[in-house]
């Protein structure tokens, strides 16, 4: 996937002049950067969530799944239930919120749960779906690092034969991730 931005802008702020990125398939990527680089921005052209901007992507995904740095959960419904909106597969769900050490927080509610265990009901609602591209922004936030090791391996063979693209700050987490292309921003 290959991208040129002739120019981004939010309002007045430019965002991206003439800039060219480059998602090799089958790689993993990282989008290094500070806060307020761009790389959210970059994430959401490149996953087809924002077109308004002046320059083409070459050879989209067609079936990317997204973790957004927000958990994006439904706090009035229980942790099954979220995962439940993407699947029919119970015995998966289960399993899967077992593999992030969740086993017996199916019918707790989203609201009653720690950062960190939103955080692993986030990517157990990702990791049931089907995609040929994996975004994640800022995918281990809010986690241990015990934690966030056991979860990086889940994440890795979830995305295994797929292309991931992962935004960071912290150069560990290229290692975690296998990071073998790097986008600095």
């Amino acid at each position: 996937m290959n991208l040129h931005i002739e120019e981004k802008r939010f309002g007045d702020k430019l965002i991206f002049s003439n800039e060219s990125f480059s998602i090799p398939e089958l790689s993993r990527t990282a989008i290094l950067g500070p806060s307020g680089s761009g790389k959210t921005t970059l994430m959401r052209i490149l996953a087809g969530l924002d077109k308004n901007y002046i320059g083409h992507l070459d050879n989209p995904p067609k079936l990317p799944v997204i973790l957004f740095q927000e958990d994006r959960l439904s706090e009035r419904i229980t942790v099954l239930s979220n995962l439940m909106a993407v699947t029919d597969d119970k015995q998966k769900a289960f399993a899967i919120l077992a593999s992030l050490s969740l086993a017996g927080e199916e019918r707790s509610h989203i609201k009653e749960l720690s950062g960190g265990m939103r955080r692993r009901v986030a990517i157990a609602r990702m990791l049931l779906l089907d995609a040929d591209i994996v975004f994640l922004d800022e995918p281990f936030r809010g986690l241990d690092d015990t934690t966030r090791r056991d979860v990086a391996k889940l994440i890795l063979s979830y995305a295994e034969g797929k292309t991931l693209v992962f935004i960071t700050h912290d150069e560990e987490e290229l290692s975690l991730l296998a990071s073998d292309n790097i986008i600095r921003i």
